[in-house]
C-alpha cells in the first residue's frame, strides 16, 4: 500500500509539474497545419521524445549531471530556463514557423520544441531528479512512463479545443500560455541565480 501511495504522489507531482492539460492551446497551436495523421505521429515521437528524456534521467539524473557533464541543477534550471524563454518568446512574437506538412516538418515540431522543452522541460526534469533522490530510481521511472502513457491521449484534444474554439481563439489562448511559459522560464533562472548568489 505505502509503494502505491509513493507512486500516486510521485505520479501527480510529474503530471502537475508537465502540464499537458494547461498546454492543451499551445499544442494545438504548434500542430495547427497538420492533418490527422500526422498530427498522430508528431505527437507519438513528441511523447515518446519527453518520456525517453524523463526516464533517462529518472534513472540516471544525478550521473547525468554530475559525473557526465559536471553540472548541477542549478546550472541546469539556468541554462534549461534561457531555452523555454527563447522558444517561448519566438512563439509569442512571431508564432512557430512551419513549413507545409511535410515528414521533415512534422519530426521537428515533434522532437523541439513539443518532446523538448514542452513536454519535458528543466522544470520536469529538475523534479524528477527530485523525486529519484527520495523514490528511488525504479518508482521514479515507473513513475514516469505511467506519467507520459496518459499524456498520450490527452494530446489528442488538442484537434478539438481548436475545433471548437476556432483557429482565431487557439492562436489567442496560445500567445497568452507561451506569455506565462516566459515567466515560468525567469522563474527557473531566477532560481538557479538565487543559490549561486547565496
Amino acid at each position: 500500500m505505502a509503494l502505491i501511495t509513493q507512486i500516486i504522489h510521485d505520479y501527480l507531482i510529474l503530471f502537475a509539474m508537465v502540464n499537458a492539460v494547461g498546454n492543451l492551446p499551445v499544442f494545438a497551436d504548434l500542430t495547427s497545419g497538420l492533418d490527422k495523421s500526422a498530427r498522430r505521429k508528431t505527437y507519438r515521437i513528441a511523447v515518446l521524445t519527453g518520456a525517453g528524456i524523463v526516464v533517462s534521467f529518472a534513472i540516471f539524473g544525478s550521473l547525468i549531471l554530475k559525473n557526465v557533464f559536471s553540472v548541477s541543477t542549478d546550472s541546469f534550471k539556468i541554462a534549461g530556463g534561457i531555452l523555454v524563454f527563447a522558444v517561448a518568446a519566438k512563439g509569442v512574437i512571431t508564432g512557430i514557423q512551419r513549413k507545409n506538412n511535410s515528414t521533415t516538418d512534422y519530426e521537428n515540431i515533434a522532437v523541439f520544441p513539443l518532446g523538448f522543452p514542452f513536454l519535458a522541460g528543466p522544470g520536469t526534469i529538475v523534479t524528477t531528479i527530485l523525486l529519484l533522490q527520495t523514490s528511488g530510481s525504479l518508482i521514479t521511472g515507473a513513475t514516469a512512463i505511467l506519467v507520459y502513457l496518459s499524456i498520450y491521449p490527452i494530446l489528442h484534444l488538442a484537434g478539438v479545443l481548436e475545433k471548437a474554439l476556432g483557429r482565431v481563439a487557439i492562436l489567442v489562448a496560445a500567445r497568452i500560455l507561451y506569455i506565462f511559459i516566459c515567466a515560468k522560464a525567469v522563474a527557473y533562472i531566477l532560481e538557479g541565480l538565487q543559490s549561486y548568489l547565496s
